[in-house]
């Protein structure tokens, strides 16, 4: 059960052309002091779109191959993605703020300022353009709510989020 400083994000259908695709997080409270748990990322949809999905999704742990990993804010991974059945997949965001022996402590601090502060909803979005070239609709609903507070709704511009958009959709691949 969760605790009453959880709080859970909601995406729905951020790819676009398919509306019955989205993902969810659910983050957990923490101690300053602690690193970040792994958090899980639950996307689902229809089997087709998840079908077509689950390719680009398995190239998120390799994303050092597509992005530069030591600039500001990347020192994140995933772990390999899990398919729970045709309509979900699981994987995990996981900090690696701490993992990095830099040489400047500062930096170190802002990436994982990074990882705590930033809408985990976003490093999952970039990643989709970034890593796996996939097209994304705009605007991006984000809603994000808790036990303890009501739900807030954000709708952003794609520009926002990333730079630039994928041009492939799921319903070519």
């Amino acid at each position: 059960m969760p605790s009453p400083t959880d709080f859970w994000i909601k995406v729905p259908n951020p790819f676009w052309g398919v509306e019955t695709v989205g993902f969810s997080v659910r983050c957990p409270s923490q101690t300053e002091a602690a690193g970040l748990p792994d958090i899980p990322f639950f996307v689902e949809g229809d089997a087709r779109s998840m079908a077509s999905l689950d390719h680009p999704l398995r190239l998120f742990p390799q994303r050092e191959r597509y992005v530069d990993c030591d600039e500001l804010g990347e020192a994140y991974g995933w772990t390999d993605p899990i398919k729970l059945t045709d309509e979900v997949i699981v994987m995990a965001f996981r900090d690696r703020s701490l993992e990095q022996t830099l040489p400047d402590p500062n930096r170190a601090l802002l990436n994982r300022l990074s990882n705590q502060l930033v809408l985990l909803a976003f490093p999952f979005l970039r990643d989709c353009v970034r890593v796996a070239g996939l097209r994304l609709s705009s605007p991006i609903s984000v809603k994000i709510g808790s036990d303890s507070f009501p739900e807030i709704d954000l709708s952003l511009p794609l520009t926002e989020i990333v730079e630039g958009n994928g041009a492939r959709t799921l319903t070519e691949l």
